[in-house]
């Protein structure tokens, strides 16, 4: 046998690296809405809702994150964090709650009209304290760790948010119908979680085997959105 035909047999026997795979699948939500989140301090009225118009249900699926965390055995290179845009839209973010790696970059627009003052609740030094006028921007990194990092308006009480700075570099946010999807997540076994508002909600662990085909989950979430302490 030739030299060439012993190599090209050698490449045929080389076992091929497992492809990443995607992981997608629907939210089945509880019955009932989540409640409503009190006003934010003693300082501040809470509004009054409009007694001839239907009460508006809070919808959760803006508030939710779905996350995957590789398992002791899983291993694979972690992909470089990439910069995440959150719009200010008036008196309110364009989503309550927003994801971002460790160490990823957040960069704040102001699309309203007004020019907020923000902080981070617990960490006066992540931002300037200055107003963000219209058209302006602001760009930081919210966290070295995973946690949630809260961000507020001191003069009022209903424009706030909350950034959640995840460790893991696969999650997702539903859609308008509890529909997400995860791409190019390597092989091996992983732990799904869900995150509602302030914390991960409190339901059992969900470990998956994730191969190159597609892995569909339908995730329950437990009634009363219970997170953990």
């Amino acid at each position: 046998m030739h030299l060439r035909s012993l190599c090209a047999v050698a490449v045929l026997c080389m076992a091929a690296p497992a492809a990443a795979g995607t992981v997608s699948g629907k939210l089945e939500l509880p019955p009932g809405a989540p409640e409503r989140p009190p006003v934010r301090g003693k300082a501040f009225v809470d509004r009054k809702p409009n007694p001839l118009a239907p009460v508006r249900a809070v919808n959760p699926l803006p508030s939710i994150i779905i996350s995957l965390e590789p398992a002791p055995t899983t291993q694979f290179s972690p992909p470089a964090p990439q910069p995440v845009n959150w719009d200010l839209l008036g008196e309110s973010f364009a989503r309550p709650v927003l994801p971002v790696r460790i160490g990823g970059e957040v960069r704040i627009r102001n699309k309203g009209r007004s020019s907020p003052v923000l902080v981070a609740a617990g960490k006066p030094s992540l931002l300037i304290k200055k107003p963000l006028n219209p058209t302006a921007e602001i760009t930081f990194i919210p966290g070295t760790e995973a946690g949630p990092v809260e961000i507020l308006d001191e003069s009022s009480p209903h424009l706030k948010g909350r950034i959640v700075v995840v460790g893991s570099p696969f999650f997702a946010t539903p859609n308008a119908r509890g529909e997400w999807e995860i791409p190019n997540v390597p092989p091996g076994e992983w732990i799904v979680k869900v995150w509602y508002d302030t914390g991960w909600l409190d339901r059992p662990d969900e470990k998956i085997t994730v191969g190159e085909r597609r892995t569909e989950l339908t995730l329950k979430l437990p009634a009363r959105w219970p997170v953990k302490k």
